[in-house]
């Protein structure tokens, strides 16, 4: 009899609680990336409309930044409860095996907002300065060819180290972020509680299961090299949403 490991039982009760529920899952996806096109869209046409008003292209380019970046800041932070909205999606369904679209929305209630804000902003700043510190080496990268060696910039080596060093730099943020990924899940089991006590928690919960996260997170590394199709995406990102929410749940239960 072959023995499973935990982070392949995990997607097993991904699969199975994910029959019937696949067109709920990637409707729900395909939702949760209507406001990038939309962002994107009003890029462009800002775009474009500074691109008729200035010809100084200086100040093309300047006004582009100051006027492009606190929109897109903007709608990301105001639009950001529907992320919190996909995760209750899987996170419920890890019990009742049911995905409900409506809950896509749960948190945009007058009562939820302005918590779920709280809590995304509050995690947002705690993730700044451990982001630019593992990112540092790609930004001194691209600092170091943009100013010394230009030409460099743009070539299949020049691009095959920018590859390297912003997986190397995306696997450390991961593994430093660990403490916070039940953070989330908390969040869904009570969306009343005090932000900073949920900190605590998934700190708390976390200590001693970090190892479990990691091998359940990059156990899906195939998958994700295979969401660089693109289509594909469609599949493994719900596939893989719900086996992170699975994960957590044990992972609450066990910690508490």
């Amino acid at each position: 009899m072959i023995s499973l490991s935990p982070s392949a039982i995990v997607r097993s009760q991904a699969r199975q609680t994910l029959k019937g529920n696949y067109a709920a899952a990637v409707g729900a996806f395909m939702v949760l990336l209507l406001p990038v096109y939309l962002v994107e869209g009003l890029a462009v046409i800002i775009d474009a409309i500074l691109y008729q008003l200035i010809s100084d292209r200086v100040l093309y380019g300047v006004l582009e930044i100051v006027i492009l970046t606190p929109v897109i800041i903007l709608s990301i932070v105001f639009l950001s409860p529907l992320l919190n909205g996909f995760i209750r999606i899987f996170y419920k369904s890890a019990y009742t095996r049911k995905c409900n679209f409506s809950d896509l929305f749960y948190y945009f209630s007058s009562g939820r907002y302005h918590n779920t804000l709280h809590l995304n902003l509050a995690l947002t700043i705690r993730l700044m300065l451990p982001a630019v510190m593992c990112f540092l080496p790609l930004i001194a990268y691209y600092i170091f060819c943009f100013s010394l060696m230009p030409d460099f910039v743009g070539t299949t080596l020049y691009m095959d180290f920018e590859f390297i060093l912003a997986v190397m730099s995306a696997i450390l943020l991961i593994l430093y972020s660990l403490k916070y990924f039940v953070v989330f899940a908390l969040y869904c089991e009570d969306d009343s509680a005090d932000v900073q006590t949920i900190f605590r928690a998934s700190k708390e919960i976390m200590n001693e299961q970090k190892s479990s996260a990691t091998k359940l997170i990059f156990s899906f590394t195939p998958w994700m090299l295979l969401c660089l199709l693109i289509i594909p995406a469609l599949y493994v990102v719900p596939y893989m949403t719900q086996s992170l929410c699975i994960g957590a749940k044990w992972m609450i239960m066990k910690g508490k």
